[in-house]
């Protein structure tokens, strides 16, 4: 009954438990059925106290099961030890290609755990794989049967069919995708995405248009659809997509034009990207947009279109000359030193703001430095002192006049370093350049690092004097000055090896070498490779050549051609089968085209083409030599072109290849 002395134990241990049985609906605990029993039948206390013992003697042997459960053997740990093993070496088996036993694992794994979300993504992914489209397609239907709102599965359901040839299969299920929920732009987005991944890209675009309508947002979208008509070569449709996203982002044009750079580089691309800027510009003239424009026609190397554009970019957002003096020192670093110079010019007479002159003034004397530079060069072959000077007065004035108003600045400084590296390449005015550089240093401060390239241009100096001990001096100096510049650096250790290379010194010089090279994407790194595996080459192979060579060598770096070239043909003569014949030569066709040979380099060039065509490095390089005489020397321009068509047809790997195009078309005539 309610009062026996079983429900009183019972009673107590629920009570003391604080458990909540339910009987017929209601609980038994605090003031219900059973807590009654207890709290209010004193008979029923009594009764507890006399059981007690019996209670004590029950719990304990429970106590005894509970804790001989953990002794007791159990299947569940070893199941899933063994799942994950299986699974560990389903894995293996992928990644190393054999996808038909990875499938099997997988699908033994999917048998004990038929819902188990990675299993059934490695399932699919390895069917993929193995084109078993139909297994993945009955796959992804079992799995839609339970959340058929799922627009991913449908999505992934959809390429599934189409790569298995039911294209009217796969289009039904994208657009049942479409149709779970087609007021979001998410939707969409995933479903124009696997049409992408299958190429199917008109679609996609179709996909993306349908979005806009239903989200009722035609700004939609729009990086998505450049993207993908760019893809498939609509770079109309893409830059016009691109210039509505301009113009709700006015501030993003360097995101744009990263963008942009994907395809800019090609001419039918970036003309129809023009045009579209153009016609955008016309119906509302936007700095974002005249930015773009800009960049554009900068990467077409259009540099007098850009130029204009410029102008009115500078003129709308009042910058007083600033937007073109950056444009001038843009172009200056694209080597369009005509049009730089003018940019200077014109940003300095607007005028610019008096801390801005000076730059803008030395930027214009190293323009016109470079133009005469490369009038000395291309236009007129190897131009003598003499020849020279009146192209270089109009810079050398230019860096006078800022040494004048601008006295102990950088500029000034900088100016007269200009002037010294004149004086020594061009004028081959020895002393005054090494008094130029001088006066630098005297007015330089020792922690200034720009002083560190005036100590390299008097060891360069006195190499060329012929005094290497002095050299040495100086790019010693430089290589263990803890201020110094990596690449200052290494070029200080480069012009050491080559004095151990003019002393004979081989093993020195490669030593020296091998701390350059380490790394790869130093400035000098390139130089001393080609140093450090021609010395490898002939150390071994031919001391005695290598030595003889080496004094020919110094002898061209001091500009004594005739005893150079006399020396260089004596190594050729006496060493015809050593590895650096082919050198020799290369170097005898730049002595003489230097001192004015022409006919003599052209003949040097085409014996190494023809004497080493089977085995030699240089061939490009001589090529390109060889070209340039027929056009900077001997004013061939139909040999020269010629030469040039020869190298690309030859050798169109070259590094010298994209070179060799840019001249071919000036000297036809055609825009660069």
């Amino acid at each position: 009954g309610a009062g026996g002395t079983e429900n009183c134990y019972v009673a107590w241990i629920v009570h003391q438990l604080g458990l909540s049985p339910l009987s017929g609906g209601a609980q038994l605990v605090q003031g219900t059925q059973i807590g009654s029993v207890y709290q209010g039948n004193r008979s029923c206390r009594a009764d507890f106290r006399k059981g007690w013992s019996g209670v004590r003697r029950l719990l304990l042997i429970f106590s005894l099961i509970v804790g001989l459960f953990p002794l007791l053997p159990d299947a569940a740990p070893s199941q899933t030890q063994d799942r994950e093993t299986k699974f560990r070496l389903a894995q293996a088996l992928e990644r190393g290609g054999d996808y038909e036993r990875a499938a099997t694992l997988y699908q033994e794994l999917m048998g004990g755990d038929p819902r188990n979300p990675i299993f059934l993504e490695a399932l699919q992914r390895v069917w993929m794989q193995l084109k078993r489209y139909d297994d993945i397609a009955v796959l992804l239907r079992s799995r839609l049967l339970g959340s058929r709102g799922d627009v991913v599965l449908r999505t992934t359901l959809g390429t599934v069919l189409y790569r298995g040839g039911k294209e009217a299969e796969a289009v039904a299920e994208w657009d049942s995708a479409l149709a779970v929920d087609p007021a979001n732009a998410n939707t969409y987005r995933i479903v124009a995405s696997a049409l992408i991944e299958n190429r199917l890209l008109d679609r996609a675009v179709g996909i993306y248009r349908r979005g806009r309508e239903a989200t009722k947002d035609p700004d939609q979208f729009t990086l998505e659809l450049a993207q993908t008509l760019a893809a498939g070569m609509d770079f109309e449709g893409a830059t016009t997509e691109y210039v509505r996203w301009l113009r709700k982002n006015p501030v993003q044009v360097a995101v744009l034009q990263s963008r942009l750079s994907a395809w800019s580089g090609r001419e039918e691309a970036r003309s129809a990207a023009v045009g579209v800027v153009r016609a955008e510009i016309n119906k509302h003239e936007d700095l974002s947009l005249l930015t773009l424009l800009a960049w554009l026609l900068m990467e077409g190397k259009a540099f007098d279109q850009a130029f204009d554009v410029e102008r009115r970019i500078d003129e709308l957002s009042h910058a007083g000359g600033g937007v073109i003096l950056q444009f001038a020192e843009q172009a200056y670093h694209a080597r369009a030193y005509d049009i730089a110079a003018r940019a200077y010019r014109e940003a300095i007479t607007i005028p610019l703001s008096p801390e801005k002159l000076p730059a803008a003034e030395y930027g214009e004397a190293c323009a016109l430095n470079e133009i005469g530079s490369l009038s000395d060069t291309v236009a007129s072959g190897a131009a003598s002192p003499t020849e020279a000077q009146p192209r270089l007065s109009a810079a050398m004035a230019q860096f006078r006049s800022i040494m004048e108003k601008y006295p102990r600045s950088e500029f000034a400084a900088r100016s007269e370093y200009q002037i010294g590296i004149m004086q020594y390449d061009r004028l081959a005015d020895l002393d005054g350049a090494l008094a130029s550089f001088e006066h630098v240093l005297a007015q330089t401060a020792q922690t200034n690092v720009f002083r560190f390239d005036v100590e390299l241009m008097i060891g360069r100096l006195h190499i060329t004097r012929g005094d290497t001990a002095r050299a040495v001096i100086r790019f010693a100096d430089v290589a263990a000055a803890p201020g110094a510049l990596p690449d200052q650096s290494d070029e200080a250790a480069f012009h050491l090896a080559e004095i151990d290379y003019f002393g004979g010194r081989f093993g020195d010089a490669a030593k020296r070498l091998e701390g350059i090279v380490v790394n790869l994407k130093a400035d000098y790194a390139n130089d001393a490779l080609r140093f450090q595996s021609f010395l490898q080459e002939n150390i071994k192979v031919a001391p005695e050549a290598l030595r003889e060579y080496a004094r020919a060598d110094f002898l061209a770096r001091q500009g004594k051609k005739t005893e150079a070239v006399a020396l260089m043909r004596d190594v050729v003569a006496r060493y015809p089968r050593t590895p650096l014949v082919d050198d020799a030569l290369m170097c005898i066709g730049g002595l003489q085209f230097s001192a004015g040979f022409y006919a003599d380099a052209v003949a040097t060039y085409e014996r190494l083409l023809t004497d080493f065509r089977e085995n030699s490095i240089l061939l490009d390089r001589a090529q390109f030599q060889l070209a340039e005489t027929f056009e900077a020397g001997m004013r061939d321009t139909a040999n020269a072109i010629a030469a040039y068509e020869k190298l690309l047809a030859d050798y169109p790997s070259s590094v010298l290849a994209d070179e060799a195009r840019r001249r071919i078309r000036r000297l036809r005539g055609e825009a660069l």
